[in-house]
């Protein structure tokens, strides 16, 4: 028994003197703490600012139906089916002979089965079927959500919140950033990347077919006719950085993966002496000639780049392309003022729920209601300690969780201190009441904490922001507190009460 005691004391005062030492440094800014982990301060306490974007789906489908014209044209062609595609929110293709309707709609089905098909004379208009637009729309939303996270992660800039409002609407909150024009300039750029061959073949511009070829301009407003075919696409690049240049100007080194490695060989070899042209978002790049085969899938862009400039351009690039354009259709700022206010607040209103907590159990229950009053603090400790280890991001409707949890996980002992006391008056010796009214009271304890444990759980599964904020650290408080009320407030107990003494 002793043993076992002994053993117990020390594990919970380990517990203890780790969970102090991990959430120290939410408190002090001491070089000498090896743990840098920190809880993450939301928008609300620390200001900040708040972005709405609007997932552009209109161009999205736009380019993507385009895709699919081109597709469907050059599938029909092979099969000697001479048809004219054109492409808006649907695919018309115009066929010269009635008689290969059947022929289109089983090429077509082969291409996508998800793509439903309209007769009307001579036009077939194609188009997506209405749950795999949905599925498409979803796909790229959370595609979006994922690319913005990604480059804000790799600018550095810590506690970004990045989630999904409506059916297309994107919320980005940067707590501790007023100055958003650089965040602004990489979520204002969809960073396509596409090598295409130029062609050379052009004398005049109004001469181009521009079935095979287009015009692009670069930053300065040359204007470069470029063949449509996207050679190699950015999705294949695994690496991009900065480096610098002969006359130590940036320039941005990119590397591609093995297939697009050996594609650029091939091409590269076959192309000597003509120009290779780098687009970024339709916007020429550079477009330098190949003077030989690149056969390590490495190159690098070059340009009149600053240094940040070159920066950006790498994070962009290997953050990944946007799926679609992204647009900011509303910007706040909160001062850090409001968030020192709402901090200040938050601080007090635990302190006084503690307070206020801690003396009611010790009136109505002396010296076990000061033992529980300990193991509360210690519920707060590990609550800290959690959300530390966890650099979770902290805001308002987290801080009411927290508040909430030091009433509820009172609660627990309440209920202990009652079957003990019911114990007690049945005639048990007060050693065997205490025992039989912790194993008692357990069960009840398990169950109503259970209840708000699936309260919380929905919450967080179907609630968005602030309802999963506040849900995340209720239930981490009704953990915590489960597990002071039954392990600590008893270990206490057993330490530190007589039971000859003991009075209920």
């Amino acid at each position: 028994m002793r043993n076992r005691l002994i053993i117990k004391s020390f594990s919970v005062l380990c517990i203890l003197l780790f969970a102090l030492y991990v959430i120290l440094p939410n408190f002090l800014d001491n070089k000498l703490l090896v743990s840098k982990k920190r809880i993450n301060l939301g928008l609300d306490l620390k200001g900040g600012s708040s972005l709405l974007l609007n997932v552009d789906l209109d161009s999205y489908f736009k380019e993507k139906l385009g895709m699919l014209a081109d597709e469907i044209k050059e599938s029909l062609l092979i099969k000697n089916i001479e048809p004219s595609a054109q492409s808006d929110k649907q695919v018309v293709v115009t066929l010269n002979n009635i008689d290969d309707y059947k022929k289109v709609s089983t090429l077509v089905h082969k291409i996508n089965p998800n793509l439903e098909l309209n007769r009307k004379d001579a036009s077939i208009f194609i188009s997506y079927k209405s749950h795999y637009k949905n599925s498409l729309i979803n796909e790229v939303v959370s595609d979006s959500i994922n690319n913005v996270q990604r480059r804000l992660d790799k600018l550095g800039t810590k506690e970004v919140s990045v989630q999904k409002q409506g059916q297309n609407k994107i919320l980005v909150q940067v707590p501790g950033i007023e100055d958003t024009e650089q965040i602004k300039s990489l979520l204002g750029k969809t960073a396509k990347l596409a090598f295409h061959l130029a062609n050379i073949n052009v004398a005049k511009m109004q001469d181009i077919d521009h079935e095979t070829t287009v015009i692009l301009k670069d930053s300065l407003g040359n204007s470069y006719p470029i063949f449509r075919k996207t050679e190699i696409g950015g999705d294949s690049l695994v690496n991009s950085s900065v480096r610098f240049g002969h006359l130590g100007k940036p320039t941005v080194h990119f590397k591609f993966d093995s297939i697009a490695s050996k594609r650029l060989a091939k091409i590269t070899k076959e192309n000597v002496g003509k120009p290779f042209a780098i687009v970024l978002d339709n916007t020429v790049l550079t477009m330098p000639t190949i003077r030989e085969p690149i056969l390590n899938g490495e190159g690098e862009i070059s340009g009149n780049f600053t240094e940040k400039q070159a920066s950006e351009l790498a994070i962009l690039l290997k953050s990944g392309a946007l799926p679609a354009p992204l647009k900011i259709i509303e910007e706040k700022n909160i001062g850090p003022s409001l968030g020192e206010e709402s901090i200040k607040a938050g601080e007090m209103a635990a302190i006084v729920s503690i307070v206020a907590v801690a003396l009611f159990i010790i009136i109505i229950y002396g010296k076990l209601g000061l033992l529980a009053s300990v193991a509360l603090l210690f519920n707060v400790i590990s609550i800290l300690l959690i959300l530390t280890l966890l650099e979770a991001t902290l805001t308002l409707p987290g801080m009411a969780g927290i508040a909430l949890t030091v009433g509820m996980s009172v609660d627990a002992n309440v209920l202990i201190f009652e079957r003990i006391r019911e114990e007690i008056k049945s005639g048990k010796r007060t050693v065997r009441a205490i025992e039989e009214g912790f194993q008692n009271a357990i069960k009840t304890i398990l169950d109503s904490n259970l209840t708000t444990l699936i309260a919380a759980g929905i919450m967080f599964a179907i609630g968005s922001g602030a309802i999963r904020g506040f849900s995340v650290t209720l239930s981490i408080g009704i953990l915590c507190s489960m597990f002071s009320a039954i392990t600590v407030t008893k270990l206490l107990i057993e330490l530190c009460v007589d039971p000859k003494k003991l009075v209920l």
